[in-house]
């Protein structure tokens, strides 16, 4: 047997590097933004922006997701929507700095109250919140936290513990159990939810095996308000916002807000 060796397989391209979105979406300009926590952290993101643009998205990223690898493939969408997008690395991971040792749920769900407050100071018009997947779960505990003017949750589940069962291989299940301890056992978004009182888009994929629908569907179920959009694509955990159904229902949500004010 022989195997071709070339300096592509010491060195591959990074598809979905965020640089590539000057080329993608020419008509927006990036500028880096950066905030410090009361602790001394630095959250460092980017805005994505144009004039003109229909709504602004504070964006929440999956877990093991950053920017500069990934960015181009999570906000080419909000681009194709004509909105605007700010997203921030957590911290200790990415473009994100934290000076303290202390790296859990607390700090994060803390580092994200100041960034929406810092976001919504900075844009004027919609601030429309959005996490994916673990920033799902970081999107709800903002939302029970702040008045929101819209909220979407993609590839998102109703607990943590749910969420690290689906993360096991069917195979295995039946030979791991779960112990969820800390700050993690108090992460529940139905809980989360229970009180709000502005619109919510819930996205799920019938392919996702992370953060399968019918979890998602238990918690869209469980809200009490009646401002809630469900919608299922044939999507796996990282594609849902590249469906035309779900552009199409991201514009009833901005319309639905449009004809809120």
């Amino acid at each position: 047997m022989t195997v071709n060796v070339s300096s592509n397989q010491f060195v591959p391209r990074d598809t979905n590097k965020l640089a590539l979105l000057k080329k993608s979406a020419p008509d927006y300009q990036m500028r880096d933004v950066e905030f410090v926590q009361a602790d001394g952290s630095i959250s460092r993101g980017v805005y994505l922006n144009k004039p003109g643009a229909q709504a602004t998205v504070l964006y929440f990223l999956g877990s093991g997701i950053r920017l500069d690898a990934d960015g181009a493939y999570f906000l080419k969408p909000f681009a194709d929507l004509n909105l605007n997008v700010i997203a921030f690395d957590y911290r200790s991971f990415g473009r994100s700095d934290a000076t303290t040792s202390k790296h859990g749920l607390k700090e994060i769900e803390s580092d994200t109250a100041a960034l929406y407050d810092y976001a919504r100071g900075m844009v004027q018009g919609q601030l429309i919140v959005h996490g994916h997947s673990f920033g799902s779960f970081v999107a709800a505990h903002l939302a029970g936290q702040r008045q929101l003017d819209g909220l979407v949750l993609e590839g998102t589940g109703t607990d943590a513990k749910t969420y690290a069962q689906n993360l096991t291989p069917w195979f295995a299940k039946p030979f791991v159990s779960y112990n969820v301890v800390g700050d993690v056992a108090e992460v529940d978004n139905r809980r989360s939810l229970q009180d709000i009182q502005f619109p919510i888009l819930i996205i799920a994929g019938k392919r996702d095996t992370t953060t399968p629908e019918p979890t998602a569907r238990v918690l869209f179920d469980s809200l009490k308000q009646s401002q809630k959009r469900f919608v299922s694509v044939d999507a796996g955990h990282m594609d849902a916002m590249l469906f035309p159904e779900v552009k199409a229902a991201y514009k009833n949500l901005l319309k639905e807000l449009g004809n809120a004010n």
